[in-house]
Formats: structure tokens, sequence, C-alpha cells
């Protein structure tokens, strides 16, 4: 994944959690932050679907609950 996608992709969770960009990083995951619950998680889902005009499923939604697995989702493509 380039960097500047993967830049991109955080600064996104940093808004939609409300949280410091510096400290999210690759390993970084919806436990990790109290702030990441799943009304955030929804609205996260959302902006990345529009931001990289890729649908997620419900169904995947829930499973894309780490940086690391958000990164490979939309690297995929």
């Amino acid at each position: 994944m380039n960097n500047q996608k993967k830049i991109k992709i955080i600064e996104i969770i940093s808004k939609n959690i409300k949280v410091s960009s510096k400290l999210i990083n690759e390993s970084s995951c919806m436990t990790d932050f109290a702030k990441w619950d799943s009304l955030a998680h929804v609205n996260l889902m959302l902006e990345l679907e529009k931001q990289f005009k890729k649908k997620v499923s419900t169904s995947k939604m829930s499973d894309l609950n780490s940086v690391n697995k958000i990164l490979q989702f939309f690297q995929s493509k």
C-alpha cells in the first residue's frame, strides 16, 4: 500500500474516533480506544467507503476492527 493512502486512512480513523493520528498505528484496534465504539465504527466505515469508492458489506464491517485489517481491505481493489 502506498504511504499516502495509509496516512489518509489513519487520518480518517483519527477524525472519526476523535483521537490524535499520532496515537494510531498499524497495530491499533477498536479495543485500544474507548471512543472507537460501534457508532464511531459505522461512521468510519461509511466515510472510508465514500473516500475510496469501495463498498463494505455489513458483515465485513464488524471484521474490520483494526487499522491493519482496514488497510488490507482498502488496498485490495
